[in-house]
């Protein structure tokens, strides 16, 4: 029999999505903060399927 909780295994999967979310919320950050920095979200969501 498996002693792991269920939730256990569904954190270590998601892991990766909010690391990549925590990414982009960083990369949103810094473009606030230095105006040089542009991101293109229109090509961003393109590029995640949106």
């Amino acid at each position: 029999m498996n002693a792991r909780p269920p939730g256990r295994r569904r954190r270590w999967r998601a892991l990766p999505a909010y690391a990549l979310l925590a990414a982009v919320l960083a990369v949103a950050f810094l473009g606030y903060l230095r105006p040089e920095l542009v991101v293109g979200w229109d090509a961003l969501m393109a590029l995640c399927g949106f």
